[in-house]
């Protein structure tokens, strides 16, 4: 028992401060779902949204890891980093409902990336340094924000061209596209006109999600390959001259 409570003592202080930052970021989050559920007085939205949010967010980041392997070869993907993408996510569509879509995209890259290496440093994945934590997540939510707004004018028009040309893509713009007709849903529900969602609301907020991100998630996806594929060229150059 001396041993254990020993080696436990030695492994908190070795990770103390990415415990702190797991347990705020947790803080934070569950702030957001608070906040949001005392301003429109009803949970439903937002669980319908932060589910919605959370299956988009490990999408996207299988989307991304899928690109990056293509580039370097590597599979750079850990349960971690999917656990950071689904709380960052649910936040994220939490926050849509209180803010604009290029605040809450940045806010779940910033959650994502943070939460996903600070478990990672917990867990005894790759450990990363305070800097080397805080310089990811800035690239990742400044990354982000830029796609969001550097891609949104080239993925409504591609949406519309897809919708027009192609029978099976009608429901990606429009009217009735899955994308109104999720956020008609979530409307009423924060309204109160309706008390409940069906499963086709969350189908609709996916598909919406993941067509809306589609550019930005390939984006994602090429950039971490290109930096993954020079990090490990650095560390094959050292470890060859050695």
């Amino acid at each position: 028992m001396e041993e254990k409570w020993d080696s436990a003592c030695e492994w908190c202080k070795e990770n103390w401060q990415s415990i702190v930052s797991v347990f705020v970021t947790i803080v934070i989050v569950v702030g957001i779902v608070i906040l949001s559920i005392s301003t429109f007085g009803t949970a439903i939205p937002v669980i319908a949204v932060g589910v919605v949010g959370a299956i988009v967010g490990i999408s996207g980041q299988l989307i991304s890891d899928i690109i990056s392997c293509a580039i370097t070869g590597d599979w750079n993907g850990n349960w971690q980093s999917y656990i950071g993408s689904a709380i960052g996510g649910f936040a994220g569509g939490v926050l849509l409902l209180l803010t604009n879509p290029i605040a809450a995209c940045s806010a779940e890259a910033t959650i994502s990336t943070f939460f996903g290496e600070n478990l990672e440093n917990i867990t005894g994945g790759q450990k990363r340094s305070t800097f080397e934590i805080l310089f990811d997540t800035g690239l990742s939510t400044g990354t982000v924000a830029f796609f969001s707004v550097a891609l949104s004018k080239i993925t409504g028009e591609l949406l519309k061209t897809l919708s027009k040309k192609i029978p099976v893509f009608k429901r990606l713009s429009g009217i009735n596209s899955y994308d109104a007709s999720f956020k008609m849903v979530i409307t009423k529900l924060k309204q109160g006109s309706i008390k409940k969602f069906h499963y086709k609301t969350i189908r609709n907020g996916v598909i919406s999600g993941l067509s809306e991100g589609a550019l930005e998630n390939i984006a994602s996806g090429f950039l971490m390959g290109l930096r993954n594929g020079m990090t490990n060229g650095e560390s094959c150059h050292k470890i060859n001259k050695k």
